[in-house]
């Protein structure tokens, strides 16, 4: 029957490919960028314009988005790098607006404040119980991402792009944080398929504490990968059968005596290494699970090494980021030549 079939020319459809962009600040979008162009350019294959499904989360929605619409990862990588006058050069302006670090300073003055005033009269309260205590008096977040909302929706518009998940040339998922009811919410499906990309992104990227929620029919939202990361299992439910995933969170694994500890570079340093530790533990655990019930599907991630690289320091930070996107782009080589063999097998010839 096999033989009759091929004989009419008949051919197995082609296994529904998702792409899976998870966050990491605007570092980690631009290692994502730099990642996409070098596979698109070493990997007939692959194809990032190509994949039946995309799903971001956080950076990873801005760029998902992009890849979706069908910008060429080798021409956004161009516009990022050579810092080309273009609307979807993403710069400093595309997420704080030029009064937010004076905004960010009234709101950390509004927070000793709130302290201050607990701690008149109660000066024997340890420190927990005046955070504690200071809590309804305190800011959101220090920045706001209706800056980033705005520059996606001009960004779109510029270029002719619909902002509209219905109209997307490929279907994109974007999921987030309802920050009152704890659970996932995955624009671009009902009930919230009819929700604007740029405010879908703009939910998604609200990092709890250096972003105020973002909020959305009366609902707040925070970042994506709280409590997730990448969102795999979105792309399995809709049928995807090969799976790539980006993570850029990778936390710095120092064995030599020659590097500075992690605690040398203080508060942040901590904090960062922290959350990439989480991140990749809940990646490692989501994929773990999904490959143990459903073999079927391939995964494969595409990830920085834990050593020191451009991609350790401020996330959310734009000093490091080109060189993130130059980090991306250069490293993909070496990794598909090492444990990325099989990948680069999987994707050397075009569908």
């Amino acid at each position: 029957m096999s033989d009759w079939l091929r004989r009419l020319g008949w051919r197995r459809p082609p296994e529904k490919r998702a792409l899976v962009l998870a966050g990491g600040g605007v570092i980690g979008g631009m290692y994502e960028v730099g990642v996409l162009a070098a596979l698109d350019e070493r990997l007939p294959g692959f194809r990032a314009n190509d994949f039946d499904l995309y799903v971001g989360s956080s950076a990873g929605a801005v760029v998902a988005s992009l890849m979706a619409q069908g910008v060429r990862p080798l021409e956004l990588y161009a516009i990022l790098d050579e810092e080309r006058d273009d609307p979807m050069n993403f710069q400093r302006g595309s997420v704080y607006h030029k009064g937010s670090f004076s905004t960010a300073a009234r709101n950390l003055a509004q927070f000793l404040w709130a302290i201050g005033k607990r701690a008149v009269g109660g000066f024997r309260l340890e420190w927990p119980d005046l955070l504690a205590r200071s809590g309804g008096d305190m800011p959101p977040g220090f920045f706001s991402v209706a800056t980033l909302e705005a520059y996606m929706r001009q960004a779109f518009a510029a270029k002719g792009f619909p902002n509209s998940f219905r109209d997307c040339p490929r279907p994109l998922l974007i999921p987030a944080i309802d920050l009152d009811v704890a659970r996932r919410v995955v624009f671009g499906r009902e009930p919230h398929a009819d929700v604007p990309i740029s405010e879908a992104i703009a939910a998604s990227s609200a990092i709890p504490g250096f972003f105020e929620p973002y909020r959305i029919g009366g609902r707040d939202y925070v970042d994506g990968d709280v409590g997730y990361t990448g969102h795999a299992d979105l792309a399995v439910e809709a049928g995807a059968r090969v799976i790539v995933v980006v993570n850029p969170a990778v936390p710095q694994r120092i064995e030599d005596a020659d590097t500075p500890e992690v605690r040398r570079g203080g508060l942040y340093a901590i904090m960062e290494q922290a959350g990439h530790i989480t991140s990749l533990n809940l990646l490692d655990v989501a994929l773990r699970e999904l490959k143990l019930r459903r073999p079927d599907v391939e995964f494969h991630v595409i990830q920085p090494e834990p050593r020191p690289s451009p991609m350790v320091g401020p996330s959310m930070g734009f000093e490091a980021s080109r060189a993130a996107l130059r980090f991306g782009y250069s490293t993909v080589g070496e990794w598909l030549e090492g444990e990325g063999a099989a990948f680069a097998r999987r994707f050397a010839v075009q569908r």
